[in-house]
């Protein structure tokens, strides 16, 4: 006697989707058509975000001989190119995504005394990547969708 293992997955899926009132959690969301004007403005306040705290952080000769300083400097440059690579070309809205969950702070917390200027560099940089995380208005899906 063996085990109608189909039969049992038809169950198990025809009462989740009761539970969930008809609803598939599970399927990935429908895709948004990028407002691509919009999201290449974005891109450019981000990478301009990137350049300007590079240069910034260029500037502070006493942390340049810190590698650590350096490596987040690099790490900065990278994301600029990327960003800059993603503007000028096509992009989808995972590969922003993708992008703008790689910034991070040049410091979480209070900023040391000697990189204050950085702070609202910081703050812009934060902003610029916050601002391509959200979906824009036009980009929502359609209730048809």
């Amino acid at each position: 006697m063996g085990v109608d293992t189909e039969d049992d997955e038809g169950n198990a899926v025809r009462w989740l989707r009761r539970v969930f009132n008809g609803k598939d959690d599970l399927a990935p969301p429908p895709p948004l058509t990028l407002d691509v004007d919009r999201r290449r403005e974005q891109l450019a306040r981000l990478e301009q975000a990137l350049d300007r705290l590079v240069d910034a952080m260029r500037a502070n000769e006493a942390r340049m001989s810190n590698p650590a300083w350096r490596e987040r400097m690099s790490e900065y440059r990278r994301l600029s190119g990327e960003t800059y690579r993603l503007r000028t070309g096509t992009f989808t809205r995972e590969q922003i995504l993708d992008l703008v969950f790689e910034v991070r702070p040049v410091f979480s917390g209070d900023l040391p005394e000697d990189v204050q200027v950085l702070s609202p560099l910081q703050d812009e940089l934060l902003a610029a990547a916050a601002a391509l995380q959200e979906v824009l208005p036009g980009e929502r899906p359609s209730e048809s969708a």
